[in-house]
């Protein structure tokens, strides 16, 4: 048997190890964790643009064929069953962090951005006073009561284009609404604003071709399922139960918006960063979308704009360029 001073010892190395355990997550998030939300006060006039991105257009105007998407800026994050990757983003996009991803985006080429309205735009409102021009293409939904103030909202914040959410537009097709759609596009439309329609199921879209609502462009999911989490053959839903996935059949949506006359902006093309952009930005312009929607941080920019570049310098597609 030791001595009992040797016992004593490893109790007392436990207690310590066991405290230095509890205070040392607390410490280290203290020093690593970027809680300052705060961005300069005068960031002075943005630098020249470093490079330009090829273009398309929606109702004669011009936007880049890749847009920044909001979701990282905003925190939301298709994750899988990653809880903390939310929470991570938030406080990696700091408002600085993303004056300096707006900022690195314009002068890559990107001229567009898309977020919901509801997020706000306090960071856009202060790249446009640095001398700006990124244009907003909004997302809205519908209020409890089925009115259109999100829709108002957007376009008296400066918004070029507003679109109608994909599980807005879902919802209602499903519920035999498609009155409402049209509605929406109207009242976008009487607000001299370019209007939009977004989609997760494909399903959405056909019911809004078919009732001839023609609204100036289509905002839809499309990815391929070449990647480890991919949905298997019994996950028919128009998204993933295991937030996975986002476009259930690629082929046939690629054949259904092969006749579909409006520009389309593609989006959860690397679906939620399971699919590296090389192969996903091809799919997506082979697959015939005029646009592609994509969620960066700021320093996956300059990488994913040379990318798109290089694709659409051989892009080899059969739908027509709708823009």
């Amino acid at each position: 048997m030791k001595p009992n001073i040797d016992r004593q010892s490893r109790r007392q190395f436990l207690k310590v190890s066991a405290t230095a355990a509890v205070v040392a997550p607390t410490v280290a998030l203290g020093q690593g964790a970027n809680n300052d939300k705060s961005a300069p006060a005068d960031l002075g006039p943005l630098p020249p643009q470093k490079e330009t991105l090829p273009q398309g257009k929606i109702c004669g105007v011009e936007f880049s064929r890749l847009i920044l998407g909001g979701n990282l800026m905003g925190g939301y994050a298709h994750s899988r069953d990653l809880a903390y990757v939310s929470a991570l983003m938030q406080r990696y996009n700091t408002d600085a962090k993303i004056l300096e991803t707006l900022e690195l985006a314009e002068t890559h080429g990107i001229n567009a951005m898309n977020s919901w309205v509801r997020d706000g735009i306090a960071q856009l409102q202060k790249h446009w006073k640095r001398g700006g021009k990124m244009k907003w293409i909004a997302q809205a939904r519908l209020t409890a009561e089925g009115g259109l103030d999100q829709f108002k909202q957007a376009i008296d914040l400066g918004a070029t284009a507003v679109h109608v959410t994909g599980d807005v537009a879902d919802a209602l097709v499903k519920q035999g609404k498609i009155d409402t759609i049209a509605k929406i596009i109207s009242f976008v439309r009487d607000q001299k604003c370019i209007a939009g329609v977004g989609a997760h199921g494909l399903g959405t879209i056909v019911a809004v071709e078919k009732a001839g609502l023609n609204p100036d462009f289509y905002v839809k999911t499309y990815h391929s399922h070449d990647y480890y989490t991919a949905p298997r053959e019994d996950e028919t839903d128009d998204l993933g139960k295991h937030d996975n996935s986002w476009c259930k059949d690629p082929e046939e949506v690629a054949d259904f918006m092969f006749n579909v006359k409006q520009p389309w902006i593609a989006f959860k093309v690397l679906a939620a960063g399971a699919i590296p952009p090389q192969r996903g930005f091809r799919f997506a312009f082979e697959g015939g979308a005029d646009f592609i929607l994509v969620g960066m941080f700021d320093w996956q920019i300059a990488e994913d704009v040379k990318i798109v570049k290089e694709v659409l310098a051989d892009v080899k597609r059969t739908r027509p360029w709708r823009s």
